[in-house]
């Protein structure tokens, strides 16, 4: 793929046509460094931040589109519903808003109840319409601005509070908008955060969820298989090292690095409106092709209303649709498009021959579906979470499992930063360009040089 690097500047210089610049240019045996000498420029003070995945969300029209038309459809419902109550009776409009990010839905959501019949001297009497929540404070601050420069901040309210810690809230909202969906749709804790919301902040019976269902989809894959001849050489030991959680499948098939081994198949189906939820099971999968199952690559299908005409989905598009009336509902995709992927390594890879039907054990965690051979033995992690005991691994793989726990420890605690401390954030930027300049010559400073490029990523990219 072709990308190029970049370095954001301190602060903005403003320059006319004609203008001359002076920037020094420098490097290290890590980067290569800009800095602009002249005309000088106010440096800013940067007392907000914000994941750069979360910017992306910004550029996802046909997902902020598919959320508008749900919650303009969800709200004709309560309008309808409310006219029915006397006036005196009436309750005030409410509207829980879960993973607000940047609060770009909870001004959607704001500008719809607008729209809705919502005035100003509603919201002066019983207050904001939207409760958003975000749990990452400076994200928050961040969304503040946001509000008030869009004149929504009277409108909308952000908690960045854990709703599970809430106490229960005396104004019960009618509507709950949640964003919480990731490639593999349950990534990001939508079943104990939409649960703990709905407990804590709506009308036990009388309240309508966005999205309303979802569908989990799974196709049984190979990968790799075509490092065994790379340029004439075997590439093939770099297949221990799939270890991600999400993939392109599009690109991956069209570049053939990865083998559709098995039809759709339908894994797991969830009821957000009515709170019901599936429970683990056995599947029967007969292979279209003979290989090695390596991979099950699946994704979501979701349908943001009731009657399922909105849907949002992360279907592969070079996959077709297991049902094509599907391709007649008013479809949405996410960008970029990805799908999630659940691995196999060492003994857990399955040959299979074409035609020979195989079953496989379906279930999910509080946050992942799982997929798992029968008979497969089981161990307890330190969490208590028990998963599938770890195959026997090659000592290179081993190495790498052990720095990737590190670095992964290094990632919790920047995050952590990130939301909370100002002073840890400070200190991880500064041993970022620490490393950036000196990446494994300062004796005052160790860190495995493996895992310096985290911070570096973190900070500087």
């Amino acid at each position: 793929y072709s990308r190029h690097a970049m370095q954001w500047l301190a602060a903005p210089v403003e320059v006319s046509k004609g203008d001359e610049i002076h920037i020094r240019a420098s490097y290290s045996r890590s980067r290569i460094r800009f800095e602009v000498m002249s005309p000088e420029s106010k440096k800013l003070d940067r007392k907000v931040s914000v994941p750069r995945w979360l910017l992306l969300r910004i550029r996802e029209e046909q997902r902020v589109e598919a959320y508008r038309k749900a919650i303009d459809k969800a709200l004709g419902k309560i309008m309808e519903a409310r006219e029915q109550i006397p006036k005196l009776d009436r309750p005030p409009l409410r509207i829980v808003h879960l993973g607000a990010g940047l609060a770009q839905m909870s001004m959607v959501a704001a500008r719809c109840a607008r729209e809705a019949g919502v005035d100003d001297k509603e919201i002066e009497t019983h207050g904001y319409t939207v409760v958003a929540v975000e749990e990452m404070p400076k994200v928050v601050k961040l969304a503040r601005r946001a509000l008030r420069d869009n004149d929504l901040d009277q409108d909308v309210f952000l908690c960045s509070e854990d709703v599970r810690k809430l106490p229960s809230q005396p104004q019960r909202a009618q509507l709950i908008i949640c964003e919480l969906i990731d490639p593999g749709l349950l990534g990001e804790g939508i079943l104990v955060l939409l649960n703990a919301a709905r407990i804590k902040m709506c009308n036990a019976f009388e309240h309508q969820v966005v999205p309303s269902r979802g569908t989990i989809w799974a196709a049984a894959f190979e990968f790799g298989e075509s490092l065994k001849s790379r340029h004439g050489f075997d590439m093939s030991p770099f297949n221990h090292y799939r270890t991600n959680l999400m993939v392109d499948l599009d690109t991956c098939l069209a570049n053939g690095t990865a083998r559709q081994l098995s039809n759709v198949f339908e894994v797991l189906k969830f009821d957000f409106e009515n709170n019901k939820m599936p429970t683990a099971h056995t599947i029967k999968i007969t292979p279209t092709e003979s290989g090695k199952i390596n991979a099950i690559v699946f994704w979501y299908e979701v349908a943001m209303d009731p009657e399922g005409e909105i849907l949002l989905t992360n279907w592969p598009e070079s996959i077709p649709p297991a049902d094509f009336a599907m391709m007649e509902k008013d479809i949405h995709r996410p960008n970029p498009l990805r799908q999630a992927v659940c691995n196999f390594q060492g003994d857990y890879i399955k040959e299979v021959e074409k035609g020979e039907q195989i079953e496989i054990d379906v279930g999910y965690s509080q946050a992942w579906p799982q997929f798992q051979w029968p008979g497969t033995e089981m161990v307890q992690k330190e969490s208590g979470e028990r998963i599938a005991k770890p195959p026997p691994m090659p000592r290179h793989r081993l190495t790498f499992e052990k720095l990737k726990m590190e670095t992964e420890d290094l990632e919790k605690k920047l995050q952590h930063g990130l939301m909370f401390d100002e002073e840890m954030l400070g200190d991880g930027y500064a041993a970022a360009e620490r490393i950036a300049l000196e990446p494994n010559g300062n004796p005052n400073y160790l860190i495995d040089p493996q895992n310096a490029n985290y911070f570096h990523m973190m900070f500087f990219l």
